[in-house]
């Protein structure tokens, strides 16, 4: 087993655990769906943290041919799919079948919260790329990771529901434009 298999059976769960909340969340969204009132927002998110889910599983994989591994440059690696783990797991509220699930205000609620996980993941992305490349990216990748921690910030601090709707959607967007620029192939 070389080091990469190794290390990336941790990262593989953790990533496993986040999507596994999405696709049970949303199963269980269908169940409740008489009880549950619809909230696109959170729906876009859950799209989009699936999709973020997905690309760091996806992007671990360029790390193969990777000779030196270091505990702390692992840990910083995995702050990655724990940021998206735990934003996975805020974006829905507990949908037991005692009561009625608000999605509005349980994403109003998580809202500082959420943005500050999310907007980390980019951040610590360049950190990490930096620590294992020797120099800090600069090009239109960096450029989109910025943005997007920046937005983040942004989003955090408005509690517009149409804000947060469009910000949402526009977010998914983005990102499935940034996935499809470039990371369509495996590398």
């Amino acid at each position: 087993m070389s080091k990469f298999e190794y290390l990336s059976v941790l990262t593989s769960i953790i990533i496993g655990l986040a999507i596994a909340n999405l696709l049970s969340g949303a199963a269980r969204l269908i169940q409740l769906r008489h009880r549950v009132r619809p909230h696109a927002t959170t729906f876009c998110w859950m799209a989009m943290l699936f999709l973020a889910n997905m690309q760091i599983w996806w992007v671990a994989f360029e790390r193969r041919d990777s000779a030196a591994f270091s505990f702390f440059a692992f840990l910083l690696y995995l702050a990655m799919p724990i940021g998206v783990f735990l934003a996975s797991y805020l974006v829905l509220p507990d949908l037991g079948d005692e009561d009625q699930a608000d999605l509005a205000a349980n994403f109003d609620g998580n809202r500082p919260w959420f943005f500050g996980l999310l907007g980390s993941v980019p951040v610590v992305s360049l950190l990490e790329e930096g620590l294992r490349d020797g120099y800090l990216p600069h090009d239109t990748d960096a450029a989109f990771r910025l943005f997007f921690a920046g937005f983040c910030v942004v989003a955090a601090c408005i509690r517009s529901p149409r804000f947060q709707f469009w910000n949402a959607l526009l977010a998914l967007a983005c990102f499935v434009a940034y996935v499809g620029v470039l990371f369509l192939q495996l590398r």
